[in-house]
């Protein structure tokens, strides 16, 4: 019977050895999975931060694509082919942008500087018929204290420059031109 007791006392001891050194295993398996755990959350953390780090500084560089020169926070492409202003027009805006606005004198020093010879180049402004005016593409009106524009001021007549000058053109002739965004 003693034998019995004990060999009972015995096996019941083993019994608790071996759940309480089952609990310690899992609870160190949990342990080392949740420091795994843990550490992949960090590292996928940094990467993430890394990622929204690049993306923003992009964006705030705004920086240009290829192609495009960029000058005060604009982007600036010059055609090397022929088109009339409404061709041009139409081909800027299908780049998501817009043919040139001169804002100043400046600017226009920039845009000189840049094209590669001294032909008329289309530019975002020519003269409505409706308001009777000289009108940018974003639909505001043409600074005469700015700019000047020499030639008639007709129902179809587009702005090119050359030589630093705005000439009044017929809309439908053809000339290189310079998108803007």
């Amino acid at each position: 019977m003693q034998e019995e007791e004990r060999y009972m006392t015995l096996n019941l001891q083993l019994k608790k050895r071996s759940s309480i050194q089952t609990s310690q295993l899992k609870f160190k398996d949990c342990s080392v999975m949740l420091h795994w755990y843990k550490i992949f959350l960090g590292v996928s953390g940094i990467v993430n931060a890394i990622l929204v780090l690049t993306l923003l500084s992009l964006t705030l560089l705004g920086l240009c694509p290829s192609e495009w020169l960029k000058y005060q926070e604009k982007c600036y492409w010059f055609s090397n082919e022929l088109k009339s202003w409404s061709d041009s027009y139409g081909y800027c805006l299908g780049r998501k942008s817009h043919l040139l606005i001169v804002q100043d004198q400046l600017e226009m020093a920039f845009i000189q500087k840049n094209l590669k010879q001294s032909n008329y180049v289309w530019i975002g402004l020519n003269f409505t018929s409706q308001k009777k005016t000289w009108t940018w593409v974003d639909s505001s009106p043409l600074d005469s204290k700015i700019f000047f524009i020499k030639g008639p001021a007709t129902e179809n007549s587009c702005a090119a420059i050359k030589e630093n000058k705005i000439y009044s053109e017929t809309c439908g002739s053809v000339f290189k031109w310079v998108c803007q965004y």
